[in-house]
């Protein structure tokens, strides 16, 4: 893997300026990281995003292109093309699980360990790296039994140095509460739907009892821009009505997997509103209004 020998090697790095979350004993997690998936092309957006400052990127195998040289090539290739150092890359990827449709979506038929580890494998390979920050299983399956099956497969993959960390996407409090009753490893993030327009205020609280990272996708999906009041509090602050709801986001305990769009001209301005959220707090005000415009 000779690529993956050059992106380890090369000195020159873009400079981090992301905080960071520990999510598992020394696995420190970006705040805020890239999205690819839906219009966002890591080809296009890698680039930007490591040149103005970010050092986390979010993937998945069934993100389209779900073939050899696909998506995940891709962010392979644009990560070695913009000569970040490996360990200076914060790197999420996922096992399709309950949004593996070609095998029967939310069912799971494939549901093995092996399955999941093989999974993690595929993702590695596709990536052209040998070893992820974290996988995901991308969604539960419809049985406590199948989730737990292949979260056993992502235990073994950690315990094979091929992740550190693992973890679930949009499981709901019930869900994770029955695989943590047989879990040998705890999940350390859960990545779900969140949003001043959609928060699961329950399943966020359960994960930090139970020192689970929450972390947001489609915050943008749920943002009031043309909401005259939240415009106020963006004014306020001298920013963005997009970092108010992203800012919103990390205060209400999550952190971020957020893209910059498919329009080229507009990567570099929106790279650096998503990075620039830590030099303002949103009031209990802010946060009580922003709150009540749930959907």
């Amino acid at each position: 893997m000779m690529a993956a020998l050059v992106i380890s090697t090369l000195l020159v790095t873009a400079t981090a300026t992301v905080p960071t979350v520990e999510i598992a004993p020394g696995v420190h997690m970006p705040q805020v990281n890239l999205g690819t998936c839906c219009g966002s092309e890591a080809t296009n957006s890698w680039p930007i995003w490591y040149a103005t400052g970010g050092n986390g990127v979010d993937t998945a195998l069934d993100y389209g292109k779900e073939c050899p040289g696909g998506k995940q090539s891709e962010l392979g290739a644009a990560i070695i093309k913009s000569g970040a150092v490996r360990n200076t890359v914060f790197i999420t990827s996922k096992v399709r699980a309950g949004l593996d449709i070609t095998h029967g979506g939310p069912l799971c038929i494939l549901t093995s360990a092996d399955h999941a580890l093989s999974q993690v494998k595929q993702d590695i390979t596709e990536l052209n790296i040998t070893q992820l920050d974290l996988v995901l299983l991308h969604a539960p399956c419809v049985t406590d039994e199948a989730n737990f099956k292949l979260w056993q497969g992502l235990e073994q993959a950690l315990a094979q140095n091929l992740t550190r960390a693992i973890g679930v996407s949009n499981y709901n409090k019930k869900q994770l509460a029955a695989l943590l009753e047989k879990a040998t490893v705890k999940p350390a993030v859960n990545q779900c739907h969140l949003s001043i327009a959609k928060h699961a205020d329950d399943d966020i609280a359960f994960c930090k009892s139970q020192g689970i990272t929450y972390e947001a996708y489609e915050a943008m999906r749920g943002c009031p821009f043309s909401d005259a009041k939240t415009q106020a509090i963006a004014k306020g602050h001298s920013v963005g009505v997009s970092q108010v709801c992203l800012r919103y986001v990390l205060q209400k305990g999550a952190i971020l997997a957020v893209g910059l769009g498919g329009n080229q001209t507009n990567m570099p301005a929106y790279a650096a509103g998503n990075l620039d959220l830590f030099g303002f707090n949103l009031t209990s005000t802010d946060m009580a209004y922003l709150d009540s415009l749930t959907a």
